[in-house]
């Protein structure tokens, strides 16, 4: 493999190539010499150098040209294809629960014995739970336009409330439906970073938190100002997850996930490409785990720009 890779670097310069099919003109010609004892004159020399200095340039360049634009094009369809693949399971990943809310309203919704004050209620819930389902397509939307396009990631300041409120409101019924208590302090900070990949990864640390979370557990969220910047931490008392499986999670080659105290299914996508994404927005990702005792993830990112 490594004689491969110094061959191919070998041969990646036109004048590379014109060097050596000089030093392998003239080396047949001079073996030819000594065969027929024909002696080695000057002409002999100068047209076993000229005739492949002149012909091996341009074709190398314009072969090496094509090779550079076949690898290119190869590069960017692995790419598109792993953006492919990766949007499949951030819709399978973060959709599969908002849609589940909003199925369990309409199982309600066809019951005979709910009140006509109860009707309204999830009438209401239903509609908000729709627009904001709406709202989460369109930035999923965007997001996978912005990485076909090969955009880097857009950088402002934003504030933390917008985001937090169309999270919640993702996740309500999942939350109600194991009637996790929900301890929510300050969610108003500002950060300096690209506010789809910040509510990319709170979906998935909180959508971990209520899964990992039994039935009357409880969650809490908080954001502050730290040493300049802003925190937000984000704590379950779940089952918790071991120092081995983390690692695999975060550093291994395959996607793991595990199935919640509901037996709540996962992809093993968002834990791994939340932490990739606070990585490009300048930010670290801390998580602190007890088996048995729950999770603590520390997202930390820049208040302004750097």
């Amino acid at each position: 493999m490594h004689k491969r890779d110094n061959l191919a670097r070998l041969i990646q310069s036109p004048f590379r190539i014109m060097v050596i099919s000089i030093f392998l003109s003239v080396l047949f010609f001079l073996i030819i010499s000594m065969i027929y004892s024909s002696g080695i004159n000057l002409f002999g020399i100068t047209v076993s150098i000229i005739i492949p200095a002149v012909a091996s340039y341009p074709v190398s360049y314009i072969l090496i040209r094509y090779h550079k634009k076949i690898e290119a094009q190869k590069n960017e369809l692995e790419r598109i294809n792993e953006i492919n693949n990766r949007l499949i399971s951030i819709i399978a990943h973060d959709i599969r629960n908002p849609i589940s809310g909003v199925y369990s309203i309409l199982d309600l919704l066809k019951m005979d014995e709910i009140s006509e004050e109860e009707l309204t209620y999830y009438i209401n819930d239903l509609s908000g739970s729709v627009d904001n389902l709406l709202s989460f397509l369109d930035e999923i939307l965007q997001w996978s336009k912005a990485q076909i396009q090969n955009k880097e990631n857009e950088l402002e300041l934003f504030y933390t409330q917008t985001v937090w409120s169309q999270t919640l409101t993702l996740y309500h019924h999942n939350i109600t439906a194991k009637n996790i208590k929900l301890d929510v302090g300050n969610l108003e900070e500002p950060i300096y970073g690209d506010q789809g990949s910040y509510s990319f990864v709170v979906r998935n640390i909180l959508h971990n938190a209520i899964k990992f979370t039994p039935q009357n557990g409880a969650v809490k969220i908080n954001i502050e100002e730290k040493d300049g910047r802003t925190v937000t931490v984000i704590k379950d008392d779940g089952i918790g997850i071991s120092k081995e499986t983390l690692d695999k999670i975060l550093n291994g080659q395959e996607w793991i996930t595990t199935r919640g105290t509901d037996n709540e299914k996962g992809t093993g996508f968002g834990l791994k490409a939340a932490a990739k994404y606070v990585e490009l927005q300048n930010g670290t990702l801390e998580i602190e785990s007890v088996p048995g005792e729950g999770t603590k993830v520390i997202i930390d990112l820049p208040r302004k720009k750097i």
